[in-house]
């Protein structure tokens, strides 16, 4: 890994850094190294400390989207996986005191799994996937109302929806603030935005750094904080409510885990930081619940 101080950056180092957009976040202009990792460089605003990848020499859109049909059988299945039927029930019941129009959106719903489950609650489900294939899945297996592209190429009508929800996607957007901007005019007000995200403040970024498998300047184009989730949302006008963070790894990849009596070894030593998690905000995934101003 190598570092590059905002206030020590030499000539040649900012002329290199020159061609990168500003900051997603503050608009800045002035950025660091923070991390190198695949020969690609994840780049840190010096205004307010946003992480974002280096887009400018690789094939971001063709890489993510590789990744994402490669995992299309994982997604298909937590269709009946009782665990993410467990957690989509949850989820859900949360949701609930929000239904008014019984619209549910969710930013990029790959194969539908959650999305059907959404419809069987009785909410009036629409899904957004750029990814062709996953979202053909969703269409032609189970019927859902999904549009095959972006949130801004979706034309959805202003004020209509009750809840926003995107899980594990806005970490691959190269501009967070346009989909949470979109995600802010389709709601009504009172409605809900819903985001789970990669933590980089976390216990595990701090056990593992760049070994970390989800630390991937390749496709996690933007790497978030509590502290930069809470100012997108705010940014975007929306009242952040609560957040919440949880999960701690010790092992880069489920491949690293211990096995046996090793493994339970392990999970006992990790219980203490995953119980400080959920009140610290040091877990590796965030969960931001904010609302549009009524």
């Amino acid at each position: 890994m190598r570092w590059l101080g905002c206030t020590m950056m030499s000539p040649r180092a900012a002329a290199k850094l020159m061609h990168n957009l500003a900051c997603d976040l503050c608009g800045g202009g002035q950025t660091e190294i923070f991390a190198v990792k695949h020969d690609l460089q994840y780049l840190r605003c010096c205004g307010c400390g946003f992480v974002f990848s280096d887009t400018s020499s690789f094939d971001f859109a063709a890489f993510n989207k590789q990744i994402i049909e490669d995992l299309r059988d994982t997604h298909v299945g937590k269709l009946a996986s009782p665990r993410h039927l467990k957690a989509y029930r949850a989820l859900l019941k949360r949701f609930e005191r929000y239904r008014q129009t019984g619209r549910f959106l969710e930013i990029g719903c790959s194969t539908g799994s959650f999305l059907s489950h959404v419809r069987s609650a009785g909410w009036q489900e629409f899904g957004v996937e750029p990814v062709e294939s996953s979202a053909l899945h969703g269409i032609e297996q189970l019927g859902l109302n999904i549009h095959i592209g972006t949130l801004d190429t979706a034309v959805l009508d202003v004020g209509s929806f009750d809840v926003a929800y995107s899980n594990a996607v806005i970490e691959h957007l190269e501009h967070p603030a346009d989909v949470i901007d979109e995600a802010f005019k389709v709601l009504r007000p009172g409605g809900l935005f819903f985001a789970d995200t990669v933590n980089l403040e976390s216990y595990t970024w701090r056990f593992l750094g760049p070994r970390w498998k989800l630390f991937d300047p390749r496709m996690h184009l933007s790497l978030f904080s509590p502290a930069t989730l809470r100012a997108y949302c705010e940014k975007s006008g929306f009242k952040v409510l609560r957040i919440e963070t949880h999960g701690v790894r010790f092992h880069a990849t489920r491949a690293d885990q211990p096995r046996g009596f090793a493994r339970v070894l392990d999970e006992l030593r990790k219980a203490p930081y995953s119980w400080a998690a959920r009140h610290n905000l040091k877990g590796d995934n965030i969960t931001v619940y904010a609302e549009k101003p009524s």
